[in-house]
């Protein structure tokens, strides 16, 4: 049960290499990373399914195994056509902002307070979300005046730029 703790955690193995051979591609598995002054080494020992949103990733950080838990917000696509693992879940949380009236935040923080509903009217400037962010609560105002059309949040839901999180037509 705490196997990390004992040190006795063993991830599973990566994908064979044949894999590549499949039509896939390859990825770097081990890294030198410099991280606020201090330097680590990193190996990716394993992952959970790609097909997944939600995806466990095993690393070896200085010899020491570690298991992290990763959320796919956004995604670039790789040459060759390939789209990436949860391109289909990803699209169906929350719009890129294209209008004027899309609701976004500056810095990723999580949903404290939902002040307005689908349907209200709102004025440009009038307070339609309460977000925070390293311990800080900020108010996110309407851009335009005019109708709530979507609201894509609710409180306690993680939010990041570039994710429309309140629609105002």
């Amino acid at each position: 049960m705490y196997k990390r703790q004992d040190g006795t955690l063993v991830p599973e193995p990566l994908e064979p290499p044949e894999a590549i051979n499949e039509g896939g591609q390859a990825a770097p598995t081990e890294f030198n990373v410099s991280y606020h002054g201090e330097s680590y080494h990193i190996k990716v020992t394993g992952a959970g399914h790609k097909g997944q949103a939600e995806r466990q990733f095993y690393f070896s950080v200085d010899g020491v195994p570690e298991e992290i838990l990763i959320e796919t917000l956004d995604e670039i696509v790789l040459g060759g056509g390939t789209t990436g693992a949860v391109a289909e879940s990803i699209a169906g949380k929350r719009p890129a902002p294209s209008e004027l009236g899309d609701v976004t935040t500056e810095m990723p923080g999580n949903i404290v307070e939902v002040l307005v509903s689908e349907g209200d009217e709102v004025e440009a400037g009038q307070p339609v979300l309460i977000t925070e962010a390293m311990k800080m609560e900020t108010e996110i105002t309407a851009p335009v005046s005019g109708k709530v059309e979507a609201i894509y949040v609710q409180k306690d839901d993680a939010v990041n730029p570039k994710e429309t999180l309140i629609s105002i037509r």
